[in-house]
Formats: structure tokens, C-alpha cells, sequence
């Protein structure tokens, strides 16, 4: 049973006539042309990329020829990159760990050794991989280095493996079989006396790039000894004083640069036996760190060679420093990273198809634990190059995200224009260093799918940052950040004003005004820091965290809500401004006197007083006078729901004790609704004391999870009915949840338990509410105890108070908490302005989908109770639209539903018959599901274990144009000439 209550004025019997052929048209079974078993002609799951950054990064390889990029994982993962939209993904078998990468140079083929000491090869061809794996080789007992010996033909390279014995062995690209390259018996021990002892590994192994016969090899990490290959002798050899770490060639190979773990660095000739640069230590007289990786190159921006090294600071005060050090005569830069350093390569420039030159550098590459910098070496200021993929997603926290799909092309065109502007402020304006695929046009799509590119992926953080991506190609594009920090006084506007003035100092200005900038600051910091990267875990104050979101498709508009209360709305804007002050406009959804003295002490973020400037973009909404508009409830509690009405200027926004509708141009209050009573206010206030003890707690061991390391258990499975596509077969069984659909009991609150008047749902439609024969603006809410309230927008209305008028009211009778409404026709299409279409009600709660006829609210036979049949809980619930791939001009509608135990439904959208399921995640990711989100063609989001990467699944039968592979029907690796 439901509970009506009706407060418009009376029907005609037309109306009345209308109603009754609406309801008995909506009791025939639809069926139109889609049967149920036709649903694999729509739908399929088929994971399909993954946004972010991969958590667990270990190793790092570069093929300069091709223009490649890997990266490994401790999970298994092989991730391989080039130009923007190409990319390759495969595993190592068992997902064994890597330990190192390795590309022959222009062939394509990259050798992995795992941790298990096996050996793979990934060979790319066109869009895909193909993995081989070396027979397993006895005399290899423990591996100490490796390097790869690119000779002049990509078929001939041969990977050198260096062991504990003091041996040499090679492994062939091509064929994958061993062979034995040096015997320090016969060729070593013999020329150099003091390798006579029992210890004599092979710790490090470097090939002359301009003769791969020689070598230089180290042995105990204090002896170098240069050797051919071909004649088997030691040519030099030379002792060194510390042990060493790494050794790099100069860009003429006839000079060597050694690092030690003293955090020393010297230099030596090939034809010499002393060095020609006594060993230093940069960084001292003091103990320093280790060094743990050299590289010697020149800058395209500069003649003077340049050192790179990883480590090497002043053990006692920047030993807890991540590192990397660019030093060349008269410049010296210490890039200051978020997370540690694993690995760092050169881009050089390239002579030709088969030549690189090192003497004309164009880029670094460094690989962090949690993200990925790439600096510009052809610019005497060395910015940042914007990332095209590998975004450090959770460079802080991802708190809440949304899909926005349908967007109209003049928001799209304006939000492309904001974009540009505001890469080219802050970054590299050269093209991305790795050109794989980049000389390839994407194929030219028609109006309808270049409408379905345009989508976003919005994110908001825990810092209040809002970030939005770009979701409709292959990779995810960053486009632009609002940063909702500025809008409050304190240390985040500093931060952000030191933060663009670093920016303006590295990215702007002449090239000289840049080098006398660091000069200066080199005389005024030592070591001279230079902050690179967006790894930043830390936020300084929770209370800026994003909560709810919502952004309109037809005008750019965004709204954000915030966790200590307060609501931000931003528009596009053409023009620059700058603005003195915020005002804080406060709305009062409970009067303080009626609460708990803990909930009172709750407080605002304080509005900024001092004056800032906005480039063009998103900017907040101004007052008349000119002052940023800062909507702010109280208590300052966190925004649980929030929805705008651009035409009107109507912002509505909820919290747990409520919700209210303002008009943001006369910043009146529409609506003040506070959904508990006065019994329930003391029943709350009672146990807040406990309440708030227990949400400390909480956040207290979160933190600390949060700090520590996430280590994510293996891979993510998926599980599916038949018909149905998987990945993975051995999903583990979670027994679920059943409990039938009841009444939920009244009784008292229990510590922790969410207020049963939390606003869970807010939305505006134009709907039929008062009439069958015309529409109204309309705001609709949603709660935590199933009541749904609707109010209709009047367009004449002369006091504030009679512009929204409650209509109806509904209490559900199980009282499960709303999750979504949507106002469709029939076929759940949604509702367009000036339609005859019979209209219907769509309500979704935790436990089963409802459907209600429109105006009179008359409940329909369609309806499904999920959690009394399948015994999960409903999570996220989206329309989808899909094509058949039996005939491509034929759509249907689908209901796409998400569940607490990882499971996907899908509806007809009609009648609401289940047609299937699939598991696309575990139960226990509670993380994954929260943040799980559909878009209305049919793709699936959600951030994977760890939070740093999105999983992207498609669950259209069809493949979408936007996400066919760059290189798919080309030939790759290309043949060289």
C-alpha cells in the first residue's frame, strides 16, 4: 500500500478520459518488435580500458625508435603506450610480478623477466599482443642485471644477462633461445687479477651506442672492465673506491659516468686508466643518499651536457626527499616528486627512422610509484608536458564522480576553448615525446556518434578539486580543474597563488627571464627545489572535500557541494574577472536553538576576503554587487543532494535534517523543509554525542588506511550469465544477502545509522504533474525513509513563498531509501518540452523499481522487488539506450542496475522483465560500487582497488566507434627502409 496526498485542483472529464486509456494502455504488455531472448543482440559486457594510473608501478622500458613507452606492475599487468589513443594491455601469466623490461629497439617486441626469473616476450601487432614465454635455462641460478643489445637489424637484438658466477649469457629476441656471450673464467679472471676471489657477480652491464661489441661491465660493484664481445679480450679495466650503483655513457661514448652510494659521482675515459673528474659528491661535504640511477645526455635547448641522477640529497635533512637532479655547468634543478622515483629514461631526438641523437634531448621521462612526469627538455625553462594518459586520478582522493552524456556542441565547443587556455598557462605547448601511431587520422565519424564523443567524466576530490575528463576516445583527456580551495580564506588560496606563480615562472616569459629566475632562486634555496608532479595525498582540511555534484548539459553550468555545507555554483565565462571578495549567503534548514550543542559547534569554511582573479572559464556565481556567491547551510553539515534550475536560477540542495530551494538572483528562500519532527530532532540530538565519537572513530582508522599502502588482491573478475561475455571464470562466490521486502520498523536510531530524513535524490523536470495536456517545471526529492515529495514551479507566482507549491506526497510503504526518479514516457525516453507522449514515474529504491502513471500517480503492474528475488541491494540505477547488431537501425531502452554485491541487472525498460545479469566486480570492492556510473549509451565506470584507475566496460553489443583501437587494420610495428 502507498500513501497518496494530492493538493492540485480538480480534473476535467477529459482529463479524467485521458487517464483512463493511459492506464489501461500501460496494463497491455508492450512487446513492439524486441523479444527478451533477443537481449544478446544488445546487450554484451566486455571490459574494455582502464583510465588512471596503475597502482604497484615497478618497471619502466622505452623504445625511442617506435616511440614506445611500458610500464609493469607487481600485479602482472604490461601496459604499453604511445601517441594519444594508442595503447596496449596484456599480463604476464599467473600475474606474476615484474621485475624488469626490456624493448628491442624497433621491432616491437618487448622481454619481461617476473620475479619467478622467467622470461617473456610481448610482440605488438597492429592493436594487439601476442605473448611467448623462454624455456626455462638451468644455468641461469640467479639473474643480477640485464641490457638489451640492439644491433642494426631489430630481428638480431639479443638481450645480455648478467648472474652471480661472473658469466654472460644472451637471450635472442626472435627465437627466445640462450646463448652463452662471456665465460669469466676464460675471459675475465685471466686479464683482471683482483676478480681472482669467490665473489664476482655481474652487477652492472652497458653497451657502447657506438659499437654494441663492447661492453662495460661491472663486476662486485668496484671493478668496470671494458670488454669485446667479438675478440673475447678486456680491453680496460679500472678499480674504483665506492661501490657503485649505476654507470651511463657519454653522448660521444668515449667518456663514463660512475654514481656510488656515497652519493658520489666521477667520470672516466675509455682511454684512460685515472679519471678525468676526480669523484664529488654534489650534494655534500655531509653524508648523502645513494645515487641510484645516472644518465648523461644534451638538451636540445642547450649545448652543455647534462646529468641525471635519482637521489644523492643530504641524508640528515632531505633524505625523505623523491628526487631527481638535472646538473650541467652554470644550472642546477632538483624536481621535487609526490612519490617515490622508480625509474627515468631520455627521449632523444631522432636523425632518422633508425638513429637517435642523444646530443639534442627533447624530453625526461620519470616513473613514480603513484604517477608519471614528463619534463621538456627543448625549453630552456624545462615545464611539464600535459599527460595525454596515466593521470594520478588520486593525486588526492577521489570523493564522488558523475557521467555526463548528450551534451549540447555549444558547451562542448566553449568547455574545448577553456581547455586550451588553460593547458597552454600552465605547461609544455610541444607535442607529447612518444609518436607511436601519431602520423594515423582517426576515422571520420558521423553527426550521430561524433554527438556520442561528447561526454564527460567528472571527479571531485577530497582537496576540492574538480576535475573534468574528456571520456569519448580511447584515452582519457584531462580537460580543465576548478579548484573550490580559492573561494575560502586561509592557507589554500596562498597555496594556489604560489602554485600559478611557479607556473607563470616555469611556462611563461622569455626564455633568458626564465634562466635568471633560477638562478635566483638557486641563490636564495639550496638545494634548489622545483615542485613537479600532482601526487599530493594530503588535503589541509577535510571539510573541502566534494560530496554531490551536478552539471547541466545544456549550458556548462556546475554545481558542487562541499562536506562542511556549503554549495558552489559555477558558469562558463567568456571574459576575465576579477573579483574582490565571496560572500557567504547562509540558509538555515533547522533553527539552531532546536539542536545539539556538538551539531552548533559544526563550522563553515570562513569566504575569502582578499581579491582574486579569474582567467576565463568556470567562474562562481556573483550578487549584483560583483561578489562571489557562497551558499552555505546550516548546521554546516554535509550536502547529501543538490540540483539547479538554470532558467529559472533555482538551486536546490539537501542535507541529512532536510533540504531548501533558493533563487540565487534575489537570494530568497523558496522552500525551508525540515524533515524531522520535533520527537525525532530529540531522538537525533540524543545520540549525535555518540554519533559523533563514532564518526570519529570512523574517519580515524580510514585515515590511517588511507595512509597506508593499498595493495589490491588481485585482479578484478567478472562473472556472467549465459550469453553473456567474461573474462575471468573463477569470480569468487559471495553468498548474498536475502531479506524479503517489508515494513521497516520505526524504532530509535541506532549509533552510526543514517537519519531517515536525508535527502538522497533532487532533481527538476517539465512534467505533466497538474495536467495530462501540459507540462510544469517540477522539483522532485527523494529521502532516506522513502517519502517522495514533488512540487510545482509556478511561472506567475508574486511572493517567494507561492513560486514552489507541494502537490504531491508519497510514503512508500516498505520505506527503503530512494536512490533515483526519473520522469520518461512510456518507453523510457526522456521527456521533451511540447510532447503529447503519455508520461510515467520511474522510482528506484534499495530494494525494488516501481513504476506510477503521470499526473494522477496511478502505480502500473510493471515493477520489480530485487531484493525479495535476488537479495541484493540497489545501488545506482541509469537508462540506457542500445543498438541491435543483428540490425543497426533498431534501438531499444534498457534499465541498467547496480547492486551492493557487484552485480549488474538489465531491464527492459518497458516492462521491467529482467533479461540479465553479470558480475563486473567482487562484493567486498565497496569502494568500486560507490563509485560506479553509467552512461546513457551504455558504458560502465568504476575506480578499481586502490583508487588510482577507472575501469571502463561496455555494455553494448556493438563496439563504439569512439573506442576502436588508433592502430586497428594497421600495420605495426611499420617496416623500416
Amino acid at each position: 500500500m502507498h500513501i497518496f496526498r494530492f493538493n492540485y485542483p480538480s480534473l476535467s472529464v477529459l482529463d479524467v478520459s485521458c487517464l483512463m486509456l493511459r492506464f489501461l494502455r500501460s496494463h497491455i504488455h508492450h512487446t513492439g518488435e524486441f523479444k527478451p531472448e533477443d537481449v544478446h543482440n544488445f546487450f554484451k559486457f566486455t571490459p574494455t580500458l582502464r583510465h588512471g594510473f596503475p597502482q604497484n608501478a615497478c618497471a619502466l622500458a622505452y623504445d625511442y625508435l617506435l616511440g614506445l613507452m611500458a610500464m609493469g606492475t607487481t600485479d602482472g599487468e604490461i601496459r604499453i603506450f604511445g601517441s594519444e589513443n594508442v595503447e596496449w594491455y596484456s599480463t604476464t601469466p599467473k600475474n606474476t610480478p615484474v621485475s624488469h623490461m626490456y624493448f628491442a629497439l624497433g621491432s616491437g617486441a618487448l622481454i619481461v623477466l617476473c620475479s619467478d626469473l622467467s622470461f617473456h616476450k610481448f610482440q605488438l601487432n597492429s592493436d594487439s599482443i601476442e605473448r611467448s614465454t623462454a624455456n626455462h635455462e638451468e644455468r641461469l641460478k640467479r639473474i643480477t642485471c640485464c641490457e638489451m643489445e640492439n644491433l642494426n637489424e631489430p630481428s638480431d637484438a639479443y638481450l645480455l644477462i648478467g648472474t652471480v658466477t661472473g658469466n654472460i649469457f644472451a637471450l635472442h629476441v626472435k627465437t627466445l633461445e640462450f646463448s652463452e656471450v662471456v665465460l669469466f673464467e676464460e675471459n675475465i679472471s685471466k686479464s683482471v687479477a683482483s676478480l681472482n676471489g669467490e665473489v664476482r657477480s655481474v652487477d652492472q652491464i652497458v653497451v657502447n651506442p657506438s659499437d654494441t661489441s663492447k661492453l662495460l661491465i661491472a663486476f662486485n660493484c668496484l671493478v668496470v672492465v671494458y670488454y669485446n664481445t667479438i675478440t673475447h679480450q678486456v680491453i680496460r679495466y679500472w678499480q674504483l673506491q665506492q661501490p657503485i650503483t649505476s654507470i651511463a655513457w657519454s653522448v660521444d661514448a668515449v667518456e663514463f659516468i660512475c654514481s656510488h652510494t656515497d652519493g658520489s659521482l666521477d667520470t672516466w675515459s675509455i682511454e684512460s686508466d685515472t679519471p678525468i673528474e676526480p669523484s664529488s659528491i654534489p650534494f655534500g661535504p655531509f653524508p648523502c643518499m645513494s645515487i641510484s640511477k645516472v644518465r648523461w645526455a644534451t638538451a636540445i635547448s642547450s649545448p652543455l651536457p647534462i646529468k641525471f641522477y635519482t637521489g644523492g640529497m643530504p641524508r640528515s635533512s632531505y633524505g625523505d626527499r623523491y628526487t631527481l637532479t638535472a646538473m650541467r655547468q652554470g644550472k642546477l634543478v632538483v624536481f621535487d616528486f609526490g612519490s617515490p622515483v622508480i625509474d627515468f629514461f631520455i627521449v632523444p631526438s631522432l636523425q632518422s627512422p633508425k638513429v637517435a641523437d642523444f646530443s639534442k634531448a627533447i624530453a625526461l621521462m620519470v616513473l613514480c610509484e603513484q604517477e608519471i612526469v614528463c619534463i621538456d627538455l627543448s625549453d630552456r625553462c624545462w615545464p611539464v608536458h600535459n599527460l595525454p594518459y596515466l593521470h594520478a586520478l588520486h593525486s588526492s582522493g577521489v570523493t564522488c564522480n558523475i557521467h555526463c552524456s548528450n551534451i549540447e556542441e555549444h558547451v562542448w565547443k566553449a568547455l574545448v576553448k577553456v581547455s586550451d587556455a588553460q593547458k597552454k598557462k600552465n605547461a609544455s605547448k610541444n607535442p607529447w615525446p612518444l609518436t607511436a601511431g601519431s602520423n594515423i587520422q582517426p576515422p571520420a565519424l558521423c553527426a550521430a556518434n561524433n554527438a556520442e564523443r561528447r561526454q564527460l567524466l567528472i571527479t571531485g576530490h577530497e582537496n576540492g578539486m574538480v576535475k573534468i575528463w574528456c571520456a569519448g576516445s580511447v584515452s582519457l583527456r584531462y580537460m580543465l580543474t576548478i579548484d573550490s580551495a580559492k573561494e575560502f580564506e586561509g592557507s589554500f588560496a596562498d597555496d594556489a597563488d604560489s602554485e600559478e606563480k611557479d607556473s607563470k615562472r616555469n611556462s611563461t616569459g622569455s626564455a633568458d627571464e626564465a634562466e635568471s629566475s633560477d638562478d635566483l632562486n638557486a641563490a636564495t634555496e639550496w638545494p634548489p627545489f622545483r615542485k613537479v608532479g600532482s601526487y599530493d595525498p594530503f588535503c589541509d582540511d577535510p571539510r573541502l572535500a566534494i560530496q554531490k555534484m551536478h552539471f547541466d548539459t545544456s549550458n556548462g553550468r556546475l554545481v558542487v557541494g562541499g562536506r562542511a555545507g556549503h554549495v558552489l555554483v559555477y558558469d562558463i565565462d567568456d571574459e576575465p574577472a576579477t573579483v574582490s571578495s565571496a560572500m557567504q549567503i547562509l540558509f538555515e534548514v533547522v533553527e539552531s536553538s532546536k539542536l545539539s550543542t556538538e551539531v552548533n559547534r559544526m563550522q563553515p569554511l570562513p569566504p575569502r576576503r582578499s581579491p582574486l582573479a579569474y582567467p576565463i572559464g568556470y567562474q562562481p556565481y556573483k550578487t549584483e554587487d560583483g561578489q562571489s556567491c557562497i551558499v552555505q547551510l546550516r548546521p554546516a553539515v554535509a550536502v547529501t543532494a543538490l540540483s539547479s534550475l538554470h532558467s529559472r536560477n533555482l538551486l536546490g540542495f539537501g542535507c541529512e535534517y532536510g533540504f531548501i530551494l533558493c533563487d540565487l538572483r534575489t537570494q530568497s528562500t523558496l522552500i525551508r523543509n525540515c524533515l524531522l519532527s520535533a520527537e525525532e530532532l530529540l531522538e537525533a540530538n540524543a545520540l549525535n554525542g555518540a554519533l559523533s565519537r563514532f564518526k570519529s572513530m570512523k574517519k580515524s582508522i580510514r585515515q590511517s588506511f588511507r595512509r597506508k599502502k593499498k595493495n589490491p588482491q588481485g585482479d578484478t573478475s567478472h562473472q556472467s550469465e549465459p550469453g553473456c561475455s567474461s573474462l575471468h571464470d573463477d569470480l569468487d562466490e559471495v553468498k548474498p544477502v536475502e531479506r524479503a521486502i517489508v515494513s521497516r520498523s520505526e524504532a530509535p536510531l541506532n549509533v552510526g545509522d543514517p537519519l531517515q530524513s536525508a535527502v538522497r535524490v533532487m532533481k527538476f523536470y517539465y512534467a505533466n504533474i497538474l495536467s495530462t495536456t501540459s507540462g510544469t517545471d517540477s522539483l522532485w526529492i527523494g529521502t532516506n525513509s522513502g517519502l517522495i515529495l514533488v512540487y510545482a514551479i509556478a511561472d506567475d507566482a508574486i511572493r517567494p513563498e507561492d513560486v514552489c507549491v507541494l502537490v504531491k506526497e508519497i510514503r512508500l510503504q516498505h520505506r527503503a531509501p530512494v536512490i533515483d526518479l526519473d520522469c520518461v514516457t512510456l518507453d523510457g525516453s526522456p521527456i521533451v518540452k511540447g510532447s503529447a507522449s503519455a508520461q510515467r514515474l520511474l522510482i528506484c529504491t534499495e530494494e525494488q523499481i516501481k513504476t506510477f502513471s503521470l499526473p494522477l500517480m496511478k502505480p502500473t503492474r510493471f515493477k520489480y522487488k530485487l531484493t525479495g528475488i535476488e537479495g541484493s541491494r540497489i545501488r545506482k540505477v541509469q537508462l540506457l539506450t542500445l543498438r541491435s547488431s543483428a540490425d543497426r537501425k533498431m534501438y531499444e531502452k534498457f534499465l541498467a542496475v547496480i547492486t551492493n554485491q557487484g552485480e549488474l541487472f538489465i531491464f527492459s525498460a518497458v516492462a521491467l522483465k529482467r533479461l540479465t545479469k553479470v558480475n563486473f566486480t567482487k562484493a567486498t570492492d565497496v569502494a568500486g560500487i560507490a563509485s560506479t556510473v553509467i552512461s546513457a549509451y551504455g558504458e560502465l565506470f568504476f575506480l578499481r582497488p586502490g583508487g588510482s584507475e577507472f575501469q571502463r566496460a561496455s555494455l553494448a553489443a556493438v563496439q563504439h566507434p569512439y573506442l576502436i583501437p588508433l592502430l586497428k587494420d594497421h600495420q605495426f610495428p611499420p617496416k623500416f627502409i
